[in-house]
Parts: structure tokens; C-alpha cells; sequence
């Protein structure tokens, strides 16, 4: 429902001022269709007002464009009539084609009178008072489908107004009839004069508590408009609730969403005190609440010591209260909560002004809309942030090589590990030892699947303490633990339709552990301090640098999450068993570190490769690209200068190597210089293939194509010669002494 507009509330208060000036009833309608002509397109404007006994509706004002058929003092009954279920239920009724409905129900005179006027469509208003049917308002049009929805909620707004203006207007020509009657009457009858005063008193006091109603309504209006906080509209309303109904408590009962259960908060009244109660988490199934919510009518309970239909009537009726009004509030054809009115004594639900609390429902209605609106971009917001942060930190970050390098039979079987189980949406437990890339191949297997355009999400578990990881992972409720002021969302729900990386899972505590599981099983997460699960669609890709199998059978890792966790286990092998690609590793490096010291570096100890080559590196690529950097630092001119001394257990060379030139992996070994130069020979754009079989070619003819030996290639380059001869296989090349 659209919030209340100035012009609404405008002429609400005219329409007061007018039912405080005193005017008649050909006055006031006058007035109205003045003020209605410029709200609601019409070319006939007319009312019509219940007779009783007789219970007939009588034309009583009309206002046309053109010639009138159907004219003031005309009559019908209600009863069998199509507007009986009108005042009834007190609904509008929009008629969009006047000609067609005449053909349906050729019995309906006024119809037929007002289509001879030429109208074409209609809508007709039941006019309330208090609850009560006291008339119709009928507006029509010369052209089809004239009226709407909006139309009919404007007038909807508009109708208990004017309906309060008219009877007050028949009450006050009432009371002016009785009084000119009594004056011709007997002054000495005492009796009837107190009767009488009685009668002014209780229409009097019907049309303040009429008056005060609506400027309450106005009042609630400028309230929801101005605030978004849900609370401080509701203590407002509660306030004003029980100053009108006098009632005992005034309660709120919220659902978000899909969720199964509901909260909310009371205000409790006694005398002039009051007291805030929060009402907690309860289910919904079963409760009264569900059924209002479901049925989307009020509830009435007169006595709650005689029904007890719902959990919610025990409680009440176990605290001292004795009758209750359940009402829903809509927003957009939805349910959103409930309001409750509650009184400590029976059938008080009877004295209550049902219709004010409607309306009232529907400015609540309004503001849980608008309240739930800024919550919701609130959210976003604050969710965009975290990403924002998270990207940030993704930029600031290096891998440790800019791609998967190297292409040994090793890291073969990985590239081919990988391209497997991209596509699919399985568990992947990458396994290896510290530094050789295991975050990579994560990055790797995001990339080429179709989750690709949403985020990788990366948790160290072993950074983190062990009382925060939970509330890492999965996020956590305001006021869940000391220092949670607000509601956080977890790493696995900023990870929603992306992945998450998992590094180090073996120092997961076993409480988390179990928590893991259950995501891995039913692919939903329960916020710490939270109730509700929240269903998650995340790719999982763990990583450890320990052997898991082992740990689950010692049992310092469960062996129910090992299992889950090795659906698709991926071993990224150590760089001492694929030396071979340490050649291209060192282009890799030397290539990014230049650009970032700005420093040419074309040519490479020769002594310095040969130690990479032998060196077995426990710290794997990490470390390789440590030395490197290192190197870069120290080196000057355009030769790399590496220290032996760095590498744990190596000492320095012996200094009698050949003095010969050699070529490795694309660089060339000058004797007399003991350098190893990029140099001259590869192209800049030359292929990592092609530097590599220029390399090979090269050594085959400084060896005279000797692959086995001390003094053959195989040795030279640093390689098996069994490796050698396969890449060999691959580049073509064949095994004889000369080659082109």
C-alpha cells in the first residue's frame, strides 16, 4: 500500500472542518463532490442513504454533465439487490463495461437509467460509520474502463470521512427535528428532556471519539512516513491504541521471509506505567499467528477462559488476560505480521473500534514495508562492503606464480586433474607440501569453472583463533557472544554462488569440524547465536599440507569429514620431482621481478643454476621465488648473482667447472664468464616451447648429440637423460649427432 499523500491528508482535513462547521446535507454533499472532482475522474457523481426500517436506499444528491435519468428521490431495496453484498462487506465495486453488465442483469432499473445518460462505467464506494453501511457514493463515466484499483484504494481512504461528514450532518438534522419537536412539546415532561440530553450526549461523543479517531490516523501517517525505525512506530501506535481502546496489551508478531518460526515485541499497560516485553523466537506451525497470517482475517477471542484454541490463548489466559483481537498486516498482497490487542476482561472486543484498528494495520503495514526496505539495502550494502574489502585484499595480494609453470609429466597430470573437475561442482581436496601451490590451483579450478564471475573466497584456518573461526566461516547474530554488536555474515555466505578456499583445514577445531560436515552434507550453515538455516550454494576446495588420512586415523581430524572432503583429491607434487621446470619457473620470476625493480637482467651464473638444479628445495616454488627476489636485490648489470650459502645444506662450488659453453633451458652457459645469458638467441616472443627446443638443440650440438655421459647433454641441461629423451620425443627431435 502506497504511503499516505498531502493531498489525502488535505482533504481529510477539510472534510473535518466541514463536519465542524454545522452545514446541511445538500451542503456538505456539495462540498464533497467539489472536493472529489478533481481526486477521481467522473461525469456523474451521486449518493444514495439507508432507510431504515424499511431498509431501502434513497438518492438523495446527484451531480451530472448532462441530462439525469435516474434522479434524486429515487428508491430500491437493499435486500436481494446487487449492492446488498456491497454494504456487507463493505468492498468497492469497479464496473468496467456498463452495457455489458445491463445485458447480464437486464432487471437492474438504475442501471438502465444511468447507461440512457450515457455512462459507460462505473464505481461505486460503500459509505461506513463506525463500522456500520450508512449509504453509497456512486461515481460514473463516459468511457469504458474508466476506473481502477488505485481508483478504488484512494476512495477507500477518502470514504470514512465522508461517511462521518453525512451521518453527522443526518445526525445533527436528527437532533434539530427532535429539538423542534420537543419545543412544541410538553416542557414539563422531565423525563423525556433527560432522555433527551442522554441522546445529545451519546451522538456527541460519538462524533468526538469520530474526530479524535481520524486525526489519530492522520497523526500514525506522518509518523510512518518519517521514521524507519519499526519500534518507535510501534510504541507510538501501542501508545495511542490504548488511549483509544483502553485495552490491557498491544503486541507486534514479525516473519521474515521463508523462516519457520516468528518474534516480535508487547507493551504491556498498567495504569499509567508500561512495560516493554520482547516476545522470543517461536515456531510457527500451529500457533495463531500462522492462522492469521494464512487466513489474512482478524481473529476474535471474547472469552479466552471458554477457547483456547491455540497455544497462544493458554499463555494468555495462564497470565490473567481475558479476551483478544488478532489482526493481519498486508503489504503488497503478502502477510508480514500480526497486530495483537489484548484486555485482562472478557468480551471487550465488543466495545472496540474493529474498523480504526484496520486502518491503523494498514499504517503499520506501511511502515514494515518501508522499515523492511532499508533493511534489506542496508544488507546489500553492507554485503557489497565486505566484497569490496575482500577484493581489495584479493588485489593487494600476489600469487606465487602468475600461472600454473612448468610442464613436467607431474604437473601435467594436475593440469589435466584440474580441467576435470572444473566443470563439475564436487568437493576438491588439494594436497601437497608447503609452497608448492596449492592456493594456485585453487584459483585454477574457480577460473575454469562456470562459477567464474563470482567470487573465490580464501580463509586461512590456521591464522585464525580458534574461538573466532566459527563465527568466520559462518557469520554471527548480534549479540551472540561479547563485542557482537551487530549481525555479521560469515565467509561461506559472502561465498554464495562462488567458491570458497579452504587452506590449512587441518587446524579446523573438532567443534567446527562438525559444523564443516553438516555444510558438506545438507549444503546449509546456522549463524553463531543464530536458529534459522540458511541454505548456501558454495563450491568447497580444501587444502592441507599434512596427511588427513593419517590424522583421521589418529583422531585429530574426523574421519566422517576426511571422507567428505576427499571426493576429488588433487596431490600437487614438490619441486624436487619435476626439476625440469625450474628453467621456466626462473624466466617466470626474473621476468616480473625486472618489471617491478626496473632492472634488465638478461644473464645467469652459470655455478648458480647448477645449485638450483642439485638443490632440493623443502620450500618448494615458495622458496625458489624467494631466492630469486633475493638475487634481484643484490644483483648489478644485467647478470643475476646468486649466493650458494642461501640454500639450506649447500655450500659453495668448487670452482673447476668446464670452461666450455653450454645452453639450459634456453640460457646460455659462457665458460669464461661463468654466466648463464638469456641474451641474444630467443626472440621475445618466442614460445616457452620454442626456447625450450632451441635450448635442447643447442646442448645436442656443444655435446656432438652425446645424450648419456658426463659430458652428454642430459647432464648439461641438468636433467635424467630417461627426461631428456622425452622431451626430445615431444619437440621432434631426433636422436643423432647433428641436428639443424
Amino acid at each position: 500500500m502506497a504511503a499516505v499523500s498531502p493531498t489525502y491528508e488535505r482533504l481529510v482535513e477539510r472534510m473535518l472542518k466541514q463536519l465542524n462547521m454545522g452545514h446541511g446535507l445538500d451542503e456538505l454533499l456539495a462540498s464533497v463532490f467539489d472536493h472529489l472532482s478533481g481526486v477521481v475522474p467522473s461525469n456523474r457523481i451521486a449518493v444514495a442513504l439507508l432507510e431504515e426500517p424499511a431498509h431501502v436506499l434513497r438518492l438523495v444528491a446527484c451531480r451530472s454533465d448532462g441530462e439525469v435519468k435516474l434522479k434524486i428521490g429515487y428508491a430500491a431495496r437493499v435486500e436481494g439487490s446487487t449492492l446488498a453484498p456491497l454494504l456487507e462487506t463493505g468492498a468497492p465495486r469497479i464496473i468496467s463495461d456498463l452495457d455489458e453488465y445491463l445485458r447480464q442483469k437486464p432487471t437492474s432499473s438504475s442501471t438502465e437509467l444511468i447507461v440512457r445518460e450515457g455512462m459507460k462505467s462505473s464505481l461505486t464506494l460503500p459509505l461506513l460509520a463506525d463500522g456500520k453501511p450508512i449509504g453509497v457514493i456512486f461515481f460514473s463515466s463516459r468511457q469504458k474502463d474508466r476506473y481502477t484499483d488505485q481508483h478504488a484504494e484512494l476512495l477507500g481512504r477518502l470514504a470514512s470521512p465522508i461517511a462521518i461528514g453525512v451521518e453527522k450532518t443526518r445526525l445533527i438534522g436528527q437532533l434539530q427535528q427532535t429539538n423542534e419537536e420537543l419545543a412544541r412539546a410538553n416542557s414539563a415532561k422531565d423525563d423525556f428532556l433527560d432522555t433527551l440530553r442522554k441522546e445529545v450526549d451519546k451522538q456527541t461523543e460519538q462524533l468526538r471519539r469520530s474526530e479524535s479517531r481520524y486525526r489519530l490516523l492522520v497523526e500514525m501517517g506522518q509518523v510512518v512516513n518519517s521514521s524507519l525505525d519499526v519500534r518507535q512506530v510501534f510504541r507510538h501506535a501501542a501508545t495511542q491504541i490504548h488511549k483509544q481502546l483502553g485495552c490491557d496489551r498491544v503486541s507486534l508478531l514479525l516473519v521474515a521471509g521463508r523462516a519457520t518460526s516468528r518474534h516480535g515485541f508487547a507493551i504491556e499497560f498498567n495504569g499509567d506505567r508500561s512495560h516493554w516485553a520482547e516476545i522470543p523466537t517461536q515456531p510457527l506451525p500451529g500457533s495463531a499467528f500462522d492462522w492469521v497470517m494464512q487466513h489474512r482475517v482478524p481473529q476474535v477471542v471474547r472469552s479466552l477462559k471458554q477457547a483456547q484454541s491455540f497455544p497462544e490463548d493458554r499463555r494468555l489466559f495462564e497470565v490473567g488476560y481475558g479476551s483478544k483481537v488478532y489482526l493481519p498486516l498486508l503489504s503488497r498482497e503478502q502477510s508480514v505480521g500480526v497486530l495483537g490487542i489484548v484486555s485482562r476482561r472478557e468480551n471487550q472486543p465488543d466495545h472496540w473500534d474493529l474498523e480504526l484498528l484496520r486502518e491503523i494495520c494498514a499504517q503499520l503495514s506501511i511502515a514494515l514495508d518501508n522499515a523492511s526496505a532499508y533493511s534489506e539495502i542496508d544488507r546489500l550494502k553492507s554485503e557489497l562492503e565486505q566484497q569490496n574489502v575482500y577484493l581489495r585484499d584479493e588485489i593487494r595480494t600476489d600469487n606465487d606464480f602468475g600461472s600454473i609453470i612448468g610442464d613436467s609429466p607431474a604437473m601435467r597430470q594436475v593440469r589435466v586433474a584440474v580441467e576435470q573437475v572444473a566443470l563439475t561442482d564436487s568437493t576438491v581436496l588439494i594436497l601437497g607440501e608447503t609452497g608448492t601451490g596449492k592456493e594456485l590451483i585453487a584459483r585454477a579450478i574457480h577460473d575454469a569453472s562456470s562459477r567464474r564471475d563470482n567470487l573465490m573466497v580464501k580463509v586461512n584456518c590456521a591464522s585464525l583463533a580458534p574461538s573466532l573461526i566459527a563465527s568466520e566461516l559462518f557469520g554471527h547474530e548480534a549479540g551472540a557472544f561479547t563485542g557482537a554488536t551487530e549481525l555479521r555474515r560469515g565467509r561461506f555466505e559472502l561465498s554464495h554462488h562462488g567458491s570458497i578456499f579452504l587452506d590449512e583445514i587441518s587446524e579446523v577445531p573438532a567443534e567446527t569440524q562438525v559444523m564443516l560436515l553438516r555444510v558438506l552434507q545438507e549444503r546449509v550453515i546456522e549463524r553463531v547465536g543464530g536458529s534459522e538455516p540458511i541454505d548456501i550454494d558454495t563450491r568447497v576446495i580444501a587444502a592441507s599440507n599434512r596427511n588427513l588420512k593419517t590424522a583421521a586415523e589418529e583422531g585429530r581430524f574426523r574421519e566422517d569429514l576426511y571422507y567428505r572432503l576427499n571426493v576429488f583429491p588433487i596431490v600437487v607434487p614438490p619441486l624436487r620431482e619435476r626439476r625440469e621446470d625450474i628453467p621456466a619457473l626462473l624466466n617466470h620470476f626474473i621476468g616480473r621481478f625486472s618489471a617491478r625493480m626496473n632492472k634488465s637482467i638478461t644473464r645467469v651464473d652459470r655455478r648458480g643454476m647448477e645449485v638450483l638444479m642439485q638443490y632440493d628445495w623443502p620450500g618448494n616454488v615458495r622458496e625458489l621465488e624467494n631466492i630469486i627476489e633475493r638475487s634481484m636485490i643484490i644483483s648489478r648489470g644485467d647478470t643475476l648473482s646468486l649466493d650458494s650459502s642461501w640454500l639450506s645444506g649447500n655450500g659453495a662450488l668448487s670452482g673447476n667447472e668446464p670452461q666450455d659453453t653450454h645452453s639450459f633451458g634456453g640460457m646460455s652457459l659462457v665458460g669464461d664468464a661463468d654466466v648463464v645469458g638469456f641474451g641474444a638467441a630467443p626472440r621475445s616472443d618466442a614460445t616457452l616451447a620454442e626456447i625450450e627446443r632451441g635450448a635442447i638443440l643447442d646442448t645436442l650440438d656443444r655435446c656432438g648429440g652425446k645424450v648419456y655421459g658426463h659430458d652428454g647433454a642430459a647432464v648439461a641441461l641438468g636433467l635424467k637423460p630417461t627426461t631428456l629423451y622425452g622431451k626430445m620425443r615431444k619437440h621432434r627431435i631426433k636422436s643423432s649427432r647433428q641436428h639443424e
